[in-house]
Order: C-alpha cells, then sequence, then structure tokens
C-alpha cells in the first residue's frame, strides 16, 4: 500500500510496514504509545525510555490532561527537530497530532495506526481534536503527519466488537461513494465481520475506504463543503456516544447513525423503503440497532444540537437521495426533527 495524499500543511503518504521489523531506535524520535498496544508488542519496549504511555479514552484526550502530556515531553527532552510518533488508535492519533501542532509552534509527528477505525478513517484527513469539558473534539485544527505507517498484524490483537466498530466506520465510506462500492461493501462484509482473522480482505477493503476519502479531503481540506458529506451518519453518531457516556463505541455509534439518517431520508421521501431496508440489513450485521430503544429522545436531540457543525438555529444533519448521493439537510423547526427522531426510536 502506497497512498499519497495532497495537502497545503504538507503532502504526505500511507506506507505499509511491519512492526517486527521496524527499528525505532531513532535518536529524533518520541513516542506517545497506547498503554494496550504497548503490552502487547514486546518490541516497543525497546523504546520505554523515549515514550509517553497513555490509557487511551476521551479522559485522556481532554484539554486538561493535554498539558500534563506536554510536560512529560519537556522532561524527556523533546527539541524542536525532533519527531513524535502516535502509536495506537484514533484518541493517540488526535492526542499526538494535537501536541505536535502546538509544542515549539509546531514539530513533525508520524502515526502507526493500530484499529480498523483509524487504518481506514482517521489516519488521513489531517483532523487532530481534543475534548473541552464534556463535549467531544472542541478543540483542534489540521495537522498531518508526514508519514502514516500501516501494519494489519495489529488488527489480529483486537477485540470482536473493536472490529465492528471499525467496520461500522468504514461502512459510510462505501455508502458516500456509489452504489458499486456499496455493493463491493456488502460483498466483503461477512468476511469482514469473520472472527477468523482475514489478512487479504480487511487490507484491500481498508485501502479502498481511504482512496475514497482521499477525494474529499483533496477536494476540501478543510472541511467546509464537499468533505462535510463524510458527517454522513456522525452527527446522529456522535450524539449517541455523547449520552451513552462513549459505551457504544465511535464506529458502532456511525452505524446506527447511518440507519437514523436513512430513517429520516425515507420519512423525507428522499429514498425508497428498499434501499432504506438495503442498507439497514447490513448496519443490522454491524451492531444491534435495538440497542438505543431506551434511550432518552430528549437528551438525544439536545446533544444532537449542541453538534459544532450547526449554524445559528439550524441543525444540520447529512441525509441521502441514495447511494452516493448525499447532502447536507438543515432543519430550521426544531420540532419536526425531534418528531423524526421519536418516530424512529418507535420503529426499532
Amino acid at each position: 500500500m502506497n497512498i499519497n495524499i495532497k495537502s497545503s500543511k504538507g503532502d504526505y503518504k500511507v506506507v505499509d510496514f511491519n512492526l517486527s521489523k521496524a527499528n525505532l531506535k531513532n535518536n529524533d524520535n518520541y513516542y506517545i504509545i497506547d498503554k494496550a498496544v504497548y503490552k502487547k508488542n514486546k518490541v516497543l519496549k525497546k523504546i520505554k525510555n523515549k515514550s509517553i504511555l497513555i490509557t487511551a479514552n476521551e479522559n485522556t484526550k481532554s484539554y486538561d490532561n493535554i498539558s500534563k502530556i506536554i510536560n512529560k515531553l519537556l522532561n524527556l527532552k523533546i527539541k524542536r527537530n525532533s519527531i513524535l510518533v502516535g502509536i495506537g488508535g484514533g484518541i493517540t492519533q488526535d492526542i499526538t497530532g494535537f501536541v505536535a501542532s502546538i509544542i515549539f509552534r509546531g514539530i513533525k509527528w508520524n502515526f502507526i495506526p493500530t484499529t480498523i477505525l483509524a487504518q481506514c478513517d482517521s489516519c488521513i484527513g489531517g483532523k487532530t481534536s481534543i475534548n473541552f469539558k464534556k463535549t467531544k473534539n472542541q478543540i483542534g485544527n489540521f495537522y498531518p503527519p508526514k508519514k502514516i505507517y500501516l501494519d494489519i498484524n495489529f488488527l489480529k490483537t483486537l477485540k470482536f466488537k473493536d472490529i465492528k466498530s471499525g467496520v461500522g466506520e468504514m461502512a459510510h465510506y462505501f455508502l458516500v461513494s456509489n452504489l458499486k462500492d456499496w455493493v463491493l461493501f456488502k460483498k466483503n462484509l461477512n468476511r469482514l465481520l469473520n472472527k477468523n482473522f482475514d489478512k487479504k480482505t480487511l487490507k484491500n477493503m481498508i485501502s479502498r475506504s481511504l482512496l475514497i476519502k482521499k477525494k474529499f479531503i483533496e477536494i476540501d481540506e478543510f472541511d467546509k463543503k464537499e468533505r462535510l458529506i463524510l458527517n454522513y451518519g456522525h452527527t446522529f453518531g456522535h450524539a449517541l456516544e455523547k449520552i451513552t457516556k462513549y459505551k457504544i463505541p465511535h464506529g458502532l455509534a456511525v452505524a446506527h447513525g447511518i440507519d437514523i439518517a436513512n430513517f429520516i431520508s425515507m420519512k423525507k421521501k428522499y429514498i425508497s423503503i428498499n434501499i432504506y431496508q438495503d442498507i439497514k440489513k447490513e448496519m443490522k450485521k454491524i451492531t444491534k440497532l435495538n440497542e438505543i430503544k431506551n434511550i432518552n429522545v430528549k437528551n438525544f436531540f439536545e446533544a444532537i444540537k449542541s453538534d459544532k457543525k450547526n449554524k445559528k438555529n439550524e441543525i444540520r444533519v447529512i441525509l441521502t437521495k441514495g447511494y452516493g448521493k448525499m447532502f447536507i439537510k438543515g432543519f430550521k423547526q426544531n420540532l419536526a426533527l425531534y418528531s423524526l427522531l421519536k418516530q424512529y426510536i418507535r420503529s426499532i
């Protein structure tokens, strides 16, 4: 795999990598590593004296904790010409990228993603985001790594729930692309969700997912127009994460969000019931859609209203007119969206 990404911040690339054969002892490198990943990979112990181990959760990704991480790096004698390397999933990536962007007014950084979600999605695009108080991803910037080293073998150690979460995130790319890509996703979904590690299928589908995203981020790097379509399933998904205190993993929340967006699209007559049922069938393989049947709709709605992509009194969500035909829909009459959410919860 060798994918080049064009960026105004400096072009960068995704390359194949094998941790077991890598020489990590570069004097210029300093590391931020997910503790869970560190424990499973003995080779990482060779760089322990230049590493900060973190518990990769939403609390660690908070504004309050970033200063502690920076302080540790300064104690390790990190310099302006150093390279910061993140090893872990999306949370580790966000922390590493954000810290790299502000320490010494910005230093180089690289990323070694260790989850499906990070490998198929977040590793490219340049976003760095941290949480502020109780709201997710409120502070951040665009600061892509110089290189992303992709080792599929990391995925062997994932829990099955984390595999499904990654596949849930992956699904929305194949839907925003076109019908051909959606058919490809459906064809491979059972192999992706097979508990027996299917390295070839995973690598091929991750590569395709990244190529789909590449088209959007190179057209609209700073999320002003075309790239906003990639929030398909995410406005609802982020709200579900928030009200469940992140008990529903991100990719599974996105799968729920896709079904909610499609339900509203169907009710608004943008798509047929056949398209709705086609996608719903695959989402049900990824997550139990009825697990949110008992959520408080009012709290859910309030969380949606707090999404940072809303404008003034308008709630903006991504709906669909079919495969590859997503669009931004603004709801100015709050009761209209609230009513549709209530109908959805009753339907599951």
